[in-house]
C-alpha cells in the first residue's frame, strides 16, 4: 500500500508555521511563531515543514471561522454567481456571505479578510519550506522535487488570490513582506510569475510520487492548463492538457456518483486533490464545507446529525438540466420552466439528481428529500448540494459534530475539467472543432452511462432522465462555444468554478444582472440587486490591511 502525505497529520504540524493574531498585524508582515527556528533543520523537520505547507490547502489555520468564510472549496465565491444561494438559517445568517450573493460587499467583509489572509499564510509556509530545503545539507534529500512541490502550491495560492482580488502581492522565498505592495505588478506580470513557478514545478517534479497526495508533474501540467485558459494562451493550454491526457494516469470514473464515495477518492478522475482524514472533532477533514450539509431529518440509517444547510443550488442552475427530445440542453429557454421537485415530467440530465437534493427524489439511496430538510424557507425549494459528501448511512460518517464528516477528499482539479479545458482551447482558437465536440461528448457520455438515481427500493428511475450527444451538423464555433460553457456549468456545478468562468469569459455583469432580474422573482432577496461592471468582478481588499499599511496596500477600483 502506498503511503500518504497527508493533511491527516497536519494539526500536529501546524505549530511549525503558526502566525500571530492577524487582526492586529499586517498579514504581509506577520512573523511565524513556533518552536522551530529557520536554518536548524534536519531532513525530518524539513519534511514536516513541507507537510505543513500542504496543510495550507485546508484553509484552517486558527479555527473553523477561517474555513467557513475563506474556504478552499470557494463555495462562498460560487454564491456570487447564478449557480448558488447562500442558504443557512435565513438571509441574515452569515451576513458577510449574503453580501456576496447580492453584490453588496464592503471592504470590511469577512470573506474578503479570510480569503486574503488564508492564502497569504499558506504562501508564507511554502516560502519557509523552500528556504529550509535550500539550506539543508543532506545529499539524499530530494531537494528539486520538494522545491517543485512548494512552487506549485505557492502558485496555487497566488492564483486563488489573483482571481479573487486582482491586486495582490507576489511573494517568493526572497521577498521582504514589509516592502512588497499589492500594486508592484500588473495583473499580467503577476500571472507570469505564477506561470514561472508552475513551469519550474513541471520541469522538476516526477511523473508519479510514492506517497498519495504529493503533487506530480501532471498536477503541474493541469495547473498550467488552468492558468493558460485563464490567460487565453490557447496553444499552451492544449499542450498541457495533452500532457495530462497522454500520461495514461487519469480517466473518467464510470459512475458519476463515485465522485462522492470514499472508495474512489484517489481514483482515476482525481488529478489534484486535498487529502482529508477520518471523521472526528479533531481530525483534518473538510472544514471548508462543514456548513454545507442538509439538516436531513428522517434519515434512519445513520444521518448527518444537525447540518447547517448552507450552499444551495439556485433555481436557475437546476433548470439548466432540462433537456430536449434529443437529450440536449435548452440553451435559450432552459429557465422558462422551473424544475422544483419529483413531479417534473420533462426530460432531465441525470446529473441534476447526482448534484442536488430535490423534493420527492431519494437522497443517496437512503431517504426522500423533502421540505423538512431545508433549514430556512427563505431558500425554498432548498436544492442542497449532494457533492463533497458521502451517503448518510456510510459507516465512516461522523454521528455528531462536525456534521457529515467522513474524511472524503476534495478534488481541486478533476479529469473531466481537463477534457473541457482542451475543448475550450480548441474552440476559442478556432482549431479542430470536431475534436472539441468529441471531448465534450465524452463527458456527456459518462453522465448518460452512469446508473441514474432510482426510486427507493426499486430499479425505476427517479425521474425522466435523458442526455444525448452533440451531432456534427451545425457544430459552428459559436454553437460549440455555447455548448462548452453550458457543459462546464452542469458538469462542474457546485464545485466553486462558475463565478470565475463568468469573469474570464467577460460576461459576469451581463449574466448576473439578467439573473438578478429573473431570479429575483423567485428568490426575493435578489430582487433589485445590481452587479457593477468594473467593480464587482473582484472582492474588496480587506480594509484592515489597508489601515495597517496604507502606503503599500491599495484598494480595488470603485470600493
Amino acid at each position: 500500500m502506498k503511503n500518504k502525505i497527508s493533511l491527516k497529520t497536519g494539526f500536529l504540524l501546524m505549530f511549525l508555521t503558526l502566525f500571530g493574531a492577524a487582526c492586529q498585524k499586517d498579514v504581509l508582515d506577520t512573523n511565524p511563531k513556533g518552536v522551530l527556528a529557520e536554518g536548524v533543520s534536519s531532513a525530518g523537520t524539513v519534511d514536516k515543514m513541507v507537510t505543513a505547507a500542504y496543510e495550507g490547502l485546508a484553509a484552517h489555520f486558527f479555527g473553523n471561522g477561517e474555513s467557513f468564510l475563506g474556504p478552499v472549496s470557494n463555495w462562498v465565491i460560487d454564491v456570487r454567481s447564478d449557480d448558488a444561494y447562500k442558504g443557512g438559517g435565513g438571509i441574515s445568517d452569515l451576513s458577510d456571505v449574503h453580501q456576496l450573493e447580492t453584490a453588496t460587499m464592503v471592504p470590511t467583509n469577512g470573506v474578503s479578510f479570510n480569503k486574503w489572509r488564508n492564502n497569504l499564510f499558506a504562501i508564507a509556509r511554502t516560502n519557509m519550506a523552500i528556504r529550509e530545503i535550500i539550506k539543508l545539507k543532506d545529499d539524499t534529500y530530494p531537494k528539486d522535487s520538494r522545491i517543485g512541490e512548494m512552487k506549485l502550491l505557492r502558485a496555487f495560492f497566488h492564483f486563488d488570490l489573483a482571481r479573487n482580488f486582482k491586486k495582490v502581492p507576489y511573494l517568493d522565498e526572497n521577498s521582504d513582506p514589509a516592502k512588497t505592495s499589492n500594486v508592484d505588478l500588473t495583473y499580467d506580470a503577476l500571472m507570469s510569475k505564477i506561470e514561472a513557478d508552475l513551469l519550474a514545478a513541471y520541469s522538476s517534479l516526477p511523473a508519479a510520487q510514492t506517497e498519495i497526495g504529493r503533487v506530480n508533474k501532471y498536477v503541474a501540467a493541469a495547473s498550467l492548463a488552468k492558468l493558460y485558459v485563464e490567460t487565453k494562451k490557447w496553444a499552451e493550454a492544449i499542450k498541457m492538457c495533452d500532457a495530462v491526457i497522454s500520461s495514461g494516469l487519469y480517466g473518467l470514473e464510470p459512475e458519476f456518483e463515485n465522485l462522492s464515495k470514499l472508495a474512489y477518492e484517489n481514483g482515476q478522475e482525481a488529478v489534484f486533490t486535498i487529502q482529508y482524514s477520518t471523521a472526528n472533532s479533531y481530525a483534518n477533514h473538510d472544514w471548508s464545507d462543514l456548513l454545507n450539509v442538509t439538516t436531513s431529518p428522517g434519515i434512519d440509517a445513520g444521518g448527518y446529525a444537525n447540518g447547517d444547510g448552507f450552499y444551495l443550488g439556485s433555481q436557475n442552475l437546476v433548470n439548466c438540466y432540462r433537456t430536449d427530445a434529443n437529450g440536449l440542453p435548452l440553451f435559450d429557454n432552459y429557465d422558462d420552466v422551473d424544475v422544483k421537485d419529483g413531479s417534473y415530467a420533462g426530460t432531465l440530465d441525470p446529473r441534476v439528481d447526482f448534484t442536488f437534493g430535490r423534493w420527492g427524489i431519494p437522497w443517496k439511496g437512503t431517504a426522500v428529500f423533502s421540505s423538512s430538510w431545508v433549514r430556512s424557507h427563505d431558500y425554498d425549494p432548498g436544492f442542497s448540494c449532494k457533492k463533497h459528501i458521502v451517503a448518510p448511512n456510510d459507516p465512516s460518517i461522523n454521528k455528531g459534530f462536525p456534521w457529515a464528516a467522513s474524511g472524503l477528499n476534495f478534488m481541486l482539479i478533476r479529469y473531466s475539467e481537463v477534457l473541457l479545458w482542451k475543448a475550450e482551447a480548441l474552440i476559442e482558437s478556432n482549431g479542430d472543432l470536431d475534436a472539441a465536440r468529441i471531448l465534450i461528448n465524452k463527458v456527456r457520455n459518462r453522465a448518460a452511462s452512469s446508473t441514474p438515481v432510482k426510486k427507493l427500493g426499486t430499479d425505476v428511475d427517479a425521474a425522466n432522465y435523458k442526455v444525448g450527444q452533440y451531432p456534427s451538423s451545425g457544430w459552428t464555433q459559436d454553437y460549440a462555444r455555447k455548448a462548452l460553457r453550458f457543459e462546464r456549468r452542469i458538469e462542474l456545478a457546485m464545485e466553486g468554478h462558475r463565478f470565475y468562468d463568468l469573469n474570464r469569459w467577460g460576461v459576469a455583469a451581463t449574466v448576473m444582472n439578467a439573473y438578478y432580474q429573473s431570479e429575483g422573482k423567485k428568490a426575493v432577496f435578489l430582487a433589485g440587486k445590481n452587479f457593477v461592471a468594473g467593480k464587482h468582478e473582484y472582492l474588496p481588499i480587506p480594509q484592515s490591511e489597508i489601515d495597517l499599511a496604507p502606503l503599500m496596500i491599495k484598494q480595488n477600483d470603485n470600493y
